[in-house]
């Protein structure tokens, strides 16, 4: 019975590491891209420092940048996403039951091909290999793993 359990705390750990390595993917986006919040602290810096400047030309460098995660209906996708990446790690703890074994293995499985994907995605984008890269190693690696241990945890006897 201890090992059965052990298997489930391995899994939802995984699934943890896996969310919280996403959780830094994302974090990345707002600091490694050309709409970073560290170029646009470099450009109001460059701004403020500017012989002559003025507040009319301040205010266009402290404009914040433009991102895609800052829309509103991106904000709602995020929630719902980050929601569902935990779902396996809560389920993991929550239940032994068999029929709840598929869907931690399938829902971690929906998730990790996500992640894997959206990894894949910005590996390719101009500029933005080390995301694409890290996104990959931090979030994706733990969820492979833990989706291996949660499909043999399903197809497991009881």
């Amino acid at each position: 019975m201890n090992e059965r359990y052990f298997k489930r705390v391995q899994i939802a750990g995984l699934f943890i590491i896996s969310f919280l390595g996403t959780l830094v993917h994302m974090a990345m986006h707002f600091l490694s891209t050309d709409n970073s919040l560290f170029t646009w602290a470099g450009n109001l810096l460059q701004g403020l420092k500017a012989e002559g400047a003025t507040l009319s030309s301040v205010a266009g460098a402290a404009e914040l940048p433009a991102h895609e995660a800052m829309s509103a209906g991106m904000l709602y996708i995020m929630i719902i996403w980050f929601a569902l990446m935990i779902v396996p790690a809560i389920i993991a703890l929550l239940t032994d039951k068999k029929a709840w074994r598929w869907v931690t293995a399938i829902v971690g499985t929906v998730m990790v091909l996500g992640g894997i994907a959206d990894g894949i995605g910005h590996t390719f984008q101009p500029g933005q290999l080390a995301l694409g890269l890290g996104g990959l190693i931090i979030g994706s690696i733990p969820g492979i793993i833990a989706v291996v241990l949660a499909f043999g945890w399903a197809r497991a006897k009881e």
